[in-house]
């Protein structure tokens, strides 16, 4: 399948200039879509790809979170679990409604990019996958975790989540969360409560990186680091960040020297 980057890029934008550009979070997730694919496409290069299944790795980080916008339109949030699940809407958007082919004409792989953006935010890949569907998802997953490190250290926390910033400050860590992250596991999003917890999730995110590559890249840009180093009021919170900044820097290390 033969990718026109430039025509994508070009559509893209005029997609998203429908939306308040002006707005932080829209402006957030212009960035972030850009900064993912250019991320699938390292990926995929550190797997020596073919140059087309590079250009499909790249495609897929434009289309991820195509859905992001209207959401917030919507809804006013990211927030899946208070408004509509952003990778189902959109995959929607693009196979349902029919958008992909503002994009481009070849529909050769529709069936794997379509299941690819819709399990990007799944917690956990399904069994039944080929193994080219296993890659790509893989890919996508990887580069999108290792973008949201960046974006959480770029963007004010509190215009991020909605919630007021002194939260994250007092709040606790709920105890499901530091197990999650305590025993190597992205957090599970049905255990996220406090203000905190969400950035112990995004801090565990390293957990699930599957490439060398991509772990590589997350230690280099300094963000896990950024995270792991904020300084809570709360004498609980402080002590279980201790914990999972020890947990971290240990598994890191292992993964390094792999």
């Amino acid at each position: 399948m033969i990718i026109d980057r430039e025509k994508v890029k070009n559509v893209f934008a005029d997609y998203v200039a429908d939306y308040d550009i002006t707005d932080t979070k829209v402006r957030l997730k212009v960035e972030h879509t850009y900064r993912v694919a250019d991320l699938c496409d390292m990926i995929a290069k550190s797997l020596k790809l073919s140059r087309e299944d590079v250009d499909l790795a790249w495609l897929l980080g434009m289309f991820h979170d195509v859905g992001r916008f209207e959401q917030l339109r919507r809804f006013n949030t990211f927030e899946d679990s208070i408004s509509v699940n952003h990778a189902a809407l959109s995959a929607d958007i693009l196979f349902i409604d029919g958008h992909v082919r503002d994009y481009i004409d070849d529909a050769s792989e529709d069936k794997l990019m379509e299941k690819a953006i819709r399990l990007h935010n799944v917690y956990e890949l399904p069994p039944a996958l080929t193994d080219r569907e296993r890659m790509y998802s893989q890919i996508l997953r990887d580069a999108d975790k290792v973008d949201i490190l960046k974006v959480n250290c770029e963007f004010p926390m509190d215009e991020i989540y909605n919630m007021p910033m002194e939260a994250f400050y007092t709040d606790d860590i709920s105890p499901k969360v530091l197990e999650d992250s305590l025993a190597h596991l992205n957090v599970n999003r049905c255990h996220t409560v406090t203000s905190i917890d969400h950035l112990v999730g995004h801090i565990s995110l390293v957990y699930g990186l599957v490439y060398p590559a991509s772990v590589a890249e997350a230690l280099n840009q300094g963000f896990i680091e950024q995270m792991l180093s904020f300084e809570s009021k709360n004498p609980k919170t402080r002590e279980a960040m201790q914990k999972i900044r020890d947990c971290v820097h240990k598994y890191m290390d292992e993964r390094i020297g792999e």
